[in-house]
């Protein structure tokens, strides 16, 4: 029985017997009081009632005697006699009825009074009959009439005490409903009360530890695992407590679990993150630095106290920031074959020079929202001292093969023109391959200058708007002649009339002539090239599209590096710089070159230019000098 009413339900289902209890008792003091009123009542209906009945019918049977007597008076004996006799039955019925129904002490002294002068007024009639008819009259009048009255004026003093009676019955009975009025409303009252203190204690009993329950489980949802809840009952809140608690302790354990956990991850991160020896730098959704490395600390000149600031407090470097808050936007192209090449910047004190190659990702969730960003820099100075030295060496050697090469072609041109003697066809036949040698070497001079001078920088751009396909007409005009002889259909297409690109035309045409000779050099009769072009954005992109036999996948991302050759075709001589010049051109003018291909189907090269009013400024450009 304690384990019931120790129980959540044992408690519900005492609170509501307890109510239910309550309003029984109101109930029945209700229908108490109801019923006392109800006697109260029919006392007054049926007691009183009664006895006030008896008397008026004495009355009425009296007065009936009384005009019995007149009729013997007035010479109607036998019919006066005959209707007093039933009459006096009538009186004495009723009378029997009042005194059996005595209810209050003065009705009996009244109902003896009232049979004594009745006996009398039965005794005056008597009299009245004996006397003779002039005699009646006068009897009536003084002696019977005396009798009569008072005979009546004691059945009205019987009338009179119970109606008195009924009254203050009456009184009682109105007292008593305003007493059963006002004890049923303050019952009712303390019911309530008692109702509403029980509920209230039952609700804080059960709805209390609900509510710790319910804190206790926020403050779980919100990591905090270091409280724990009171027992304060064995019922089901009580035992629910009890599990929570004990969740609690696993959920500590856990927690202090996954923290030693996070601790070591984080610690052989640091340690991994400390011993790359490129800078590291991490930051928020908000640009918050939250990670870096020692190198960061030697080259960005970071502290421990720069984490949590925005980058731009600490890193005084516009550069940096853009490339980072853009990094999603660079890491995408328009086009899946279009590479696009790390941004480079110069990150030296003073006059020592430092470059490094930016790699900067986004990491995002689940919902594709952005969590951090991480930023490699990538030391390339020496790479960039290598590349400097390369250059210029290729462009000295270039220089100083350039006098021989004039001296050896000036000569090998005299000889081929005998103009130093007579020679014989054997010895022409030397000469011209020596010339067709000279010149070679002279191109491939020439190439490595132009290359030599555009990795410098040092090269002079015609930079002014013109009309894309006014240049490529005039540029393939010269192809047209040689298309013809292999067969080959060569086109320009799509390409809109008031297109205008902001660039070097005399640099661009030598890019087209490069690229429809090499498709030229690698298509057959009955192949197809064709030259389009189109806006998207701030851009033009222009595509060289052919159905030769198409580059080998491998060869793809090579191709525009300095002196590869593709073995498409053997037979083909070139120095393999055409397409590292028009790669150079093209980065010179803030856009991107690109190859696709199909082996044996189809090769198309794309490259793009800022159209015209679009075009960067030259300090807007970055380090190494590639748009977007």
């Amino acid at each position: 029985m304690k384990k019931i009413v120790n129980s959540l339900a044992g408690k519900i289902f005492l609170g509501y017997f307890l109510i239910i209890l309550i309003l029984l008792l109101v109930v029945v003091w209700a229908i108490t009081n109801f019923n006392q009123l109800s006697s109260a009542i029919n006392n007054i209906m049926e007691e009183n009632y009664r006895s006030i009945q008896a008397s008026e019918q004495m009355i009425e049977a009296i007065e009936r005697q009384d005009s019995a007597i007149l009729l013997i008076i007035g010479g109607q004996g036998e019919d006066g006699i005959q209707a007093f006799r039933r009459q006096e039955q009538e009186f004495l019925k009723w009378y029997s009825r009042a005194e059996d129904n005595i209810t209050i002490p003065e009705e009996e002294s009244i109902l003896e009074n009232l049979i004594s002068s009745y006996t009398e007024y039965l005794l005056s009639f008597d009299h009245i009959r004996e006397l003779q008819s002039d005699q009646r009259q006068e009897y009536y009048n003084y002696e019977y009439m005396n009798t009569f009255t008072g005979t009546k004026e004691i059945i009205r003093e019987l009338r009179s005490v119970n109606q008195d009676t009924m009254i203050q019955a009456q009184q009682e009975a109105d007292m008593r409903a305003v007493n059963a009025r006002v004890s049923t409303v303050i019952i009712s009252i303390i019911g309530i009360i008692i109702a509403v203190i029980s509920g209230l204690y039952l609700s804080k009993k059960i709805i209390s530890p609900v509510r710790l329950l319910q804190s206790g489980i926020k403050k779980v949802a919100a990591k905090n695992f270091n409280q724990k809840l009171t027992v304060n009952s064995s019922d089901e809140i009580g035992e629910l407590t009890s599990e929570f608690n004990k969740m609690i302790d696993k959920l500590q354990e856990y927690e202090n679990v996954n923290v030693r956990k996070l601790l070591e991850e984080k610690e052989k991160s640091e340690a991994i993150v400390n011993h790359i020896s490129s800078p590291l730098l991490v930051t928020d959704s908000e640009n918050r630095i939250i990670m870096f490395n020692q190198e960061s600390k030697n080259i960005l000149k970071l502290t421990e106290s720069n984490l949590g600031k925005h980058i731009l407090e600490v890193i005084n470097n516009k550069k940096l920031f853009e490339i980072i808050v853009n990094s999603e936007k660079n890491n995408k192209t328009d086009n899946s074959a279009e590479k696009k090449e790390a941004p480079i910047l110069n990150l030296g004190q003073e006059s020592e020079d430092r470059f490094f190659k930016v790699l900067s990702n986004q990491v995002k969730n689940s919902q594709g929202e952005t969590k951090f960003t991480v930023t490699l820099l990538e030391d390339i100075t020496r790479l960039k001292e290598i590349d400097r030295l390369k250059s210029d060496f290729i462009s000295t050697v270039s220089h100083e093969f350039r006098t021989p090469l004039t001296s050896i072609t000036m000569a090998l041109n005299m000889l081929a023109a005998e103009d130093v003697g007579d020679i014989n066809s054997e010895q022409q036949e030397l000469i011209s391959s020596s010339l067709e040698d000279c010149e070679r070497l002279t191109n491939l001079v020439e190439d490595l200058l132009d290359l030599s001078r555009m990795e410098s920088g040092s090269i002079e751009l015609d930079i002014r708007p013109f009309n894309i396909k006014n240049l490529v007409e005039k540029t393939i005009s010269h192809f047209h002649e040689q298309a013809k002889n292999k067969s080959v259909n060569l086109e320009f297409e799509n390409i809109p009339e008031k297109l205008a690109v902001q660039a070097d035309p005399n640099k661009i045409s030598w890019v087209i002539s490069n690229l429809v000779g090499n498709a030229l050099r690698y298509t057959s009769a009955g192949d197809k090239i064709s030259i389009s072009a189109v806006q998207r954005g701030s851009k033009a992109y222009l595509e060289v599209f052919d159905t030769g036999m198409g580059i080998k996948s491998e060869h793809l991302e090579k191709i525009f590096d300095k002196f590869f050759r593709s073995d498409n075709n053997t037979s083909e001589t070139g120095s393999g710089l055409g397409l590292a010049i028009a790669k150079e051109i093209i980065t010179a003018h803030q856009g991107r070159i690109w190859a696709e291909s199909s082996r044996g189907e189809w090769t198309k090269f794309t490259f793009t230019l800022p159209t015209a009013g679009n075009r960067k400024k030259d300090g807007d450009k970055n380090e190494n000098n590639t748009a977007d």
